[in-house]
């Protein structure tokens, strides 16, 4: 399955006729729904890499140490030994 996120500059966001007939957060959270369905393990799999290394991107160093002492402090003792 293909798919496409395309970002939204605040003009495309609001729209008061589209608003009041559709429920943004039941159209939001049926497309989500949608997109992993259409998935299949490798592709879901690429795709939480992906959103996992962009978020950590923006970690200072001494943030990813503490997120790694916070969560899985072996790998910092695996990275010492090595």
């Amino acid at each position: 399955m293909a798919f496409v996120l395309v970002p939204c500059t605040p003009s495309d966001n609001t729209n008061s006729m589209t608003d009041n007939i559709i429920d943004r957060d039941n159209l939001q959270d049926s497309y989500i729904r949608a997109l992993i369905d259409g998935m299949d393990f490798k592709t879901m799999e690429a795709f939480v890499y992906d959103t996992i290394n962009e978020n950590l991107e923006s970690y200072s160093m001494k943030e990813l140490i503490e997120e790694v002492e916070n969560y899985d402090p072996e790998l910092l003792e695996e990275s010492n030994t090595n």
